[in-house]
């Protein structure tokens, strides 16, 4: 006599928690979106984008300048955006396989409503 139950199949794998070390540039991400406030005004128009903020920092993680990279659309996310990385500091500092005195970063800065 023939089943008509479903045929059993193996459970996915769980998921691995990695234990990959973060990355340095991780790291700076993470330190900015600690401090990422969505601006109140912009959250009560609904305003939604992703500013590219460029910024420059010493070795020991200071913020030298930042600037707008590329707008959102919207005055105020650029606006936090680049306030991001002095409210930050002191950033990561940065690793021994980065030479020179600064480093010169390009990110983006995600504002997203839930």
């Amino acid at each position: 006599m023939e089943t008509t139950a479903p045929e059993a199949k193996p459970e996915p794998p769980a998921p691995q928690a990695s234990n990959a070390k973060p990355t340095w540039e991780g790291l700076v991400l993470g330190a900015l979106n600690k401090v990422k406030r969505y601006p109140r005004r912009a959250a009560m128009l609904r305003q939604q984008g992703v500013p590219y903020i460029r910024f420059v920092m010493d070795r020991e993680g200071k913020v030298l300048s930042s600037r707008i990279e590329r707008s959102s659309g919207f005055r105020s996310l650029d606006d936090e955006a680049v306030s991001l990385p002095k409210r930050a500091q002191p950033l990561p500092k940065l690793p021994a396989e980065v030479k020179g005195d600064s480093i010169e970063l390009v990110v983006p800065v995600e504002f997203f409503m839930r």
